[in-house]
């Protein structure tokens, strides 16, 4: 039995004040609405209106009622030519919701879960009438991922739907939300922001972060590896294993949801299902999505989702270049060997992917290669760790990946594409928390919207665009008619303008290069055929890889020599193809098939089983944005940028706030600009490839030599790609098309980095301006010497020691231009500011950036001298630098003969120079190293072609996924 509260009546509420009757009449509404039987009765709800959201959380209810949705409006969806659902489209009954920070929809009044959700942040557009809609009383409403159609009931009310929009929108915190680099996220201030160089502490600190989550954590990683221990060793920290961990947390009712790339198998031996199973089988509570679906569709099998990334509770985000993955675990000390009785890297995380690749990862207890003759090659990398509101814009862009694939996996095939919707906790807090639904989603696909009431799709996003400032106007003066396009539309485009006026305006004062020209040569896709893809090549390419992923596809070696069978004039070159035509994989095929049909077949099940239970089945289970007013938590100022696209979150133009954000931070640079990055390969290589970043700092840098500025940049690379077989293998032919097209961007190519500035009538020697290096370590190995390269994976860059980006991307077509590979990354600035100098002049510093790189760079050097790295222009400075790179590139040389080396011109002088090797100098030498330090080999097989040849079947692949 329910008691109600009384109604405030008689001479007690007519005698009194209009305060005191408000104040009566809100404590009686108070108490209708408290207990949580009143408001779930579905007739107290019609009654009044509401719906049982209007009772949850901070967020200010406005608005709510029924209204007739027009199905469809799933972007990815319109843009299928194939997609003829898309021109039979009927009306649906749904609860529209109108809250401070965006709008949304429920199936009916009596439901607690949004099934759309359409923020206000990013590209929001409203019109109406019948021009806009095709009624009277119809409201369109369109983001860059959805296109909306509501039919109000009458042109009264749709009036008043369209001012409550208005008032919301206006009164919206992302309406003067601060933009830069066209991100979909703002910049948030007041973030705690930590630095982790190589994976042992990070890896460490997310172990410890793990254990304390509450609710939920979300992570995507290119690979995972459920068997990797982040603590070691591993005979110490058993239960550190990330199956274990992860597991534990869902025991506890944690939901732990997972985004992973799904391999292409002949590319690269990850095993991705290996993964997801090993995951799920551990708890329910674990779930693991794999994408792209479709292996070969529009091309969508060259690129990846290559982001890093763990957020726990929306409030802690760990990311940076470190998967949670076998060959990722190493310190500052970059070992080479591991070979007592205790084992830091057990079984295949000992690894030298140079020598021997990743496979069969699922018997991770085996040792790949030989510990006892080959060292492993060391791994550096760079990652953050930051709590505070940039965590919870870290979660929106999660949600809005983990829909758009469930979305994508399944839509064609399933009536419920079973997206998972887990309910925000509104837990009542001594701070303020203010949540954010941002569930961009779709109720059903075109075909199945129209023949299903009740059972329709779903998908969280959060459309990337330049943010809307207020509009300048009283809605009031708005048009209420059916013009073509209302003073809805006329304000909506003033507040763009506003904003874009705000984006360029930012920094202009100290424009230094032609950011927007340098942006724009990306964003414009060219329709020829490059030379190493021809139109006919391409089909064949095609063919072959239908048969090679088709349900009954032959061996890879009879699909080549059918589908590949070479033209009359082309078959003397052809025939050399015959090393790919001799591998035999219908073994490996085969399983592959099987057990991908096996998980078609699961998820079939899964998705009749939901499907079953009704809509509400996986509607209450979606990721719900929330936002936490988490206080001053930190001093450093960061935005979250990204490259996404169509295929990797639906958008109907590519997100490109990584590029951005690195040619504006180029053109802001005033005297320094250091770099670390797995690759260097940039738009002046050549074509196909497009991003500006090395056109940028050739650009710069031509402007502080005209100026006689103090300017430097210093770039660290690994010396050669980590992919497996020697330089001079046949078969190692990524290897060399990597280096052709890193060497094309430095130093060979006519328009190249190098090039440019030779000509440059301000510069006398370009590398007093810029210069490239490399890490390598030595060891010695059962009494042997052995050297390799520690492998540079990480992705940052520090302009002026004080704003740094740290990310997944890197520097090349894949990571830059949205549309390939998606990427997150994050600006830091921190306003902790330390004194410090540059270029010999005082200056203050942001402590994050300035405290990174000096930690770098001792590393490096193999120093604990602060006040040498203290100034990186400095003359001391740079004698030290310059010196231990030569130093240790000579001794290395002497001692080992190894390649990379400038002394090695050809392939073919690779044996001899080896030769020369005087190992037995080793223990004499040894002491000569200092740090890793060393010079890259600009002139390494400077005389050889290193571009794919029309008999390697890579060259059947389009140019542009290597580059």
């Amino acid at each position: 039995m329910i008691n109600l509260p009384v109604l405030p009546s008689g001479s007690q509420f007519l005698d009194a004040t209009e305060d005191e009757q408000l104040e009566l009449l809100e404590t009686y509404l108070k108490g209708l609405t408290e207990p949580r039987d009143t408001v779930q009765n579905p007739v107290f709800l019609e009654f009044l209106e509401v719906s049982p959201i209007s009772f949850e959380g901070v967020s200010q209810k406005r608005k709510e009622g029924y209204v007739l949705k027009r199905t469809g409006g799933r972007i990815v969806n319109e843009m299928k030519c194939c997609n003829c659902t898309k021109y039979f489209r009927r009306m649906q009954k749904r609860w529209l919701v109108i809250r401070d920070n965006m709008v949304g929809y429920m199936s009916n009044n009596t439901r607690s879960n949004m099934h759309e959700v359409l923020m206000f942040r990013g590209r929001f557009e409203v019109t109406f009438g019948l021009k806009e809609t095709g009624y009277e009383d119809g409201i369109r409403i369109v983001t860059l991922r959805r296109d909306f159609i509501f039919r109000a009931g009458s042109v009264l009310k749709r009036d008043e739907w369209v001012e409550a929009i208005q008032v919301a929108l206006e009164e919206s915190q992302w309406s003067n939300a601060k933009l830069r680099y066209e991100s979909s996220f703002p910049v948030r201030p007041n973030n705690h922001v930590r630095w982790f160089v190589d994976a042992k502490e990070y890896f460490n600190e997310v172990y410890e972060a793990l254990k304390r989550t509450k609710k939920e954590v979300f992570i995507t990683d290119w690979w995972l590896s459920p068997e990797l221990y982040l603590k070691r060793p591993a005979s110490k920290f058993k239960k550190a294993q990330v199956v274990e961990i992860l597991g534990e947390l869902a025991d506890r009712g944690v939901s732990v949801y997972i985004v992973l790339y799904k391999v292409f198998s002949l590319a690269l031996m990850l095993n991705s299902l290996h993964s997801k199973n090993s995951l799920e089988k551990r708890n329910k509570n674990i779930r693991v999505l794999r994408h792209p679906h479709r292996s070969v569709v529009g091309g969508e099998f060259l690129w990846t989702h290559h982001g890093k990334m763990v957020c726990i509770d929306q409030e802690t985000v760990f990311l940076g270049g470190l998967d949670l993955c076998y060959g990722r675990m190493d310190s500052f000390e970059h070992k080479l060997t591991d070979c007592g009785e205790v084992q830091t890297f057990n079984g295949i995380d000992y690894s030298n992917a140079r020598i021997c690749d990743f496979s069969d990862v699922s018997n991770y207890q085996r040792d790949s290669i030989d510990r006892m003759s080959e060292p492993r090659m060391p791994w550096h990398d760079i990652a953050l760790k930051a709590t505070g509101k940039v965590a919870s814009d870290a979660a929106l862009h999660f949600i809005e990946l983990w829909n758009h694939v469930m979305s994508d996996i399944t839509s064609g095939n399933y009536r419920n594409k079973d997206l998972i919707l887990p309910k925000s906790s509104f837990q009542k807090e001594t701070k303020a928390i203010r949540t954010i639904l941002e569930e961009d989603s779709d109720s059903l696909t075109e075909d199945e919207e129209s023949h299903e009431e009740e059972k329709f799709n779903i998908q969280v996003t959060q459309p990337p665009d330049t943010q809307e400032p207020k509009p300048q106007m009283n809605f009031l003066q708005v048009q209420r008619s059916n013009s073509h396009v209302g003073g809805f539309r006329r304000a909506l485009t003033q507040m763009r303008e506003n904003t874009r006026r705000r984006t360029r305006s930012f920094a202009s004062a100290a424009r230094r290069i032609n950011v927007e020209a340098l942006q724009r040569s990306i964003e414009t896709d060219d329709n020829q055929e490059t030379t190493a893809i021809r139109v006919k090549e391409r089909s064949k390419f095609s063919e072959v890889f239908s048969k090679l992923l088709g349900t009954n596809s032959e061996s890879v070696s009879k699909a080549f020599a059918e589908a590949m069978r070479p033209d009359d004039q082309n078959s003397a070159a052809l025939r050399k193809r015959s090393v790919v035509q001799n591998i035999d994989m219908e073994s490996h095929i085969r399983m592959k098939e099987k057990m991908e049909q096996e998980e078609e077949e699961q998820l079939q099940r899964e998705m009749q089983e939901s499907f079953n239970e009704g809509d509400e089945a996986w509607a209450r289970n979606l990721p719900m944005p929330k936002m936490k007013e988490l206080g001053n938590t930190g001093s450093c100022e960061c935005q979250i940028i990204r490259s996404a696209g169509l295929w990797s979150f639906g958008l109907d133009s590519p997100e490109i706030s990584v590029h951005k954000a690195y040619l504006e931070l180029i053109d802001q640079a005033d005297h320094f600009i250091y770099i670390e990055n797995q690759f260097f390969i940039s738009g002046v290589a050549g074509s196909p490839v497009k991003n500006a970043i090395a056109q940028a700092l050739v650009d710069r840098i031509i402007v502080a030599a005209e100026r006689r500025e103090k300017f430097k940049v210093i770039v660290v690379l690994p010396l050669l790609p980590a992919f497996e077989g020697s330089v001079d293998d046949p078969k190692a032919t990524i290897l060399r098309v990597q280096l052709h097209w890193e060497y094309q961007t430095i130093c060979r190519g006519p328009n190249s980095l190098y090039e440019q500035l030779k000509k440059s009538p301000y510069i006398e020697d370009p590398f007093e301006y810029i210069s490239f290096y490399g890490l390598r370590n030595h060891d010695l190995l059962n009494g042997k010497p052995v050297t390799e390269i520690v492998y540079v994976h990480s992705k940052l860059m520090i302009v002026d020691d004080d704003i740094a980006i740290i990310g997944s991307a890197n520097i090349n077509d894949r990571s830059q231009l949205g549309k390939n590979d998606s990427e997150i990354a994050m600006v830091v600035n921190d306003s902790n500011k330390l004194s410090s100098t540059m270029a010999g002049q005082p200056r203050m510093v942001s402590k994050f950036a300035h405290t990174l790189r000096k930690q770098l760079f001792k590393e490096f050097l193999g120093t604990s001298d602060e006040e040498l790295v203290s100034d990186p222009l400095s003359e001391e400075f740079t004698r030290r630098w310059k010196q231990t790179a030569k130093e240790n590139t000579n001794a290395y040389r002497h001692i080992f003969r190894v390649y990379p080396d400038d002394q090695i011109p050809r392939v073919g002088d690779i044996t001899t120079f080896e030769q020369e090797a005087c190992s037995e100098d080793y223990l004499k030498l040894k002491n000569t190293l200092k740090g890793f330090l060393v010079e890259f080999p600009l002139d390494f097989l400077k005389h050889e072609d290193l571009r794919l040849k029309v008999f390697n079947y890579e060259y059947y692949i389009p140019e542009v996924s290597f580059v």
